[in-house]
């Protein structure tokens, strides 16, 4: 069972409330993880946007059924969209505290 981003979730998401008040060490291995776990979401945006796509074409006037898949597609990029927000808050603490230490953060 995955572990909860309690980092992420304390600071709001948040990279400068986080840097400046918890000073905690991101790995590299939680970037990735984060990377892989929204790369792990988007066959299931893709498929959901196909769905509405056909739904569209072959049933115009079917207005629950449209409804239904539009909501389906929200609750799906609403996941993708917090799991790109994570890889994003990892990286951007990652970069700050590279700045800290050297002045220079990695291209």
């Amino acid at each position: 069972m995955p572990r909860e981003a309690k980092l992420f979730s304390s600071s709001s998401g948040s990279v400068m409330r986080n840097f400046l008040k918890f000073r905690a060490n991101i790995p590299p291995r939680w970037i990735r993880n984060a990377q892989t776990s929204r790369k792990r979401i988007e066959p299931e945006v893709v498929r959901s946007l196909e769905s509405l796509e056909r739904l569209r074409k072959t049933r115009p006037r079917a207005q629950v059924a449209l409804r239904n898949a539009t909501k389906e597609i929200r609750a799906v990029l609403r996941r993708w969209e917090t799991t790109y927000n994570k890889e994003n808050f990892y990286r951007g603490i990652r970069i700050l505290l590279e700045l800290q230490r050297d002045g220079s953060s990695k291209p």
